[in-house]
């Protein structure tokens, strides 16, 4: 764990929000905030140790963390899944700790209640289904199961996009110099994600050309953009039913 622990950096608009919580006098605020966040990426490692997923790093943002993985995109989704819910249980049982520590006796209301509030906050803000927050990573896995791999990125952005115009619109959370920081890092990480469609897709199908995944479930397409995360598939091609190893190795010959 201690390789781990070293793998944890801070993004420089972290340390903005950080220095503004400082200047202002909200040092214990600043604590609680971290810890919550950390606690809950810790959720994200510890699972995705479980299944073995290569960890590259942790970064702390200034809305949560994000846990880079070095893995195949052709993973399981049940772990996936698992893997992207695990910082939600790891908060809510950092949370009852806590909560059994103030009921003992052994922590202030004022910083019960300071934790409790940023602890709802911080559960609430990364279940919503905007890029990169773990809600959009749920919707994306569910979707996944239903719609192609291509076709379910495509909806998880154009969800993405609607739900952040719904907060702006709405003004769910307050706005302030923060919330701005971190309203352009979503956008950004949504323009992103739209950009690399087409790379995310290709390496996708790469992946299944150079290594052989098995699963349980088969389905007959005609299109190499209708591929699926977790299904093998058969290619209609030709009048002709082909493997798709088959398919993508006369696509790659001659691309």
């Amino acid at each position: 764990m201690k390789s781990i622990y070293r793998k944890f950096t801070f993004h420089y608009t972290f340390l903005l929000v950080a220095i503004g919580f400082v200047l202002t006098g909200h040092f214990l605020n600043l604590v609680i905030f971290t810890s919550i966040i950390i606690f809950h990426e810790l959720g994200h490692v510890s699972a995705s140790l479980l299944f073995k997923y290569d960890i590259e790093k942790i970064t702390i943002y200034p809305y949560g963390g994000l846990t880079k993985l070095k893995t195949f995109i052709n993973t399981d989704i049940s772990k996936d899944l698992l893997v992207a819910v695990a910082g939600v249980i790891f908060q809510v049982i950092y949370f009852l700790i806590i909560t059994f520590f103030f009921e003992m006796g052994l922590l202030r209301a004022y910083s019960y209640n300071l934790f409790k509030m940023y602890h709802q906050s911080t559960l609430i803000f990364n279940l919503l289904p905007i890029i990169p927050l773990d809600g959009s990573k749920i919707v994306n896995l569910i979707l996944s199961k239903y719609f192609s791999f291509n076709l379910a990125n495509k909806i998880t952005i154009v969800i993405s996009l609607i739900s952040l115009i719904f907060v702006l619109k709405f003004e769910i959370f307050d706005i302030n110099y923060s919330t701005i920081l971190i309203i352009s890092i979503l956008m950004k990480n949504i323009y992103r994600s739209y950009e690399e469609l087409d790379y995310i897709y290709n390496k996708f199908m790469l992946e299944r050309y150079l290594y052989k995944f098995n699963y349980p479930r088969i389905k007959i397409i005609k299109n190499k953009n209708k591929m699926y995360k977790n299904r093998e598939h058969f290619f209609l091609w030709n009048n002709k039913i082909i493997p798709e190893r088959d398919y993508l190795r006369f696509f790659y010959k001659n691309d």
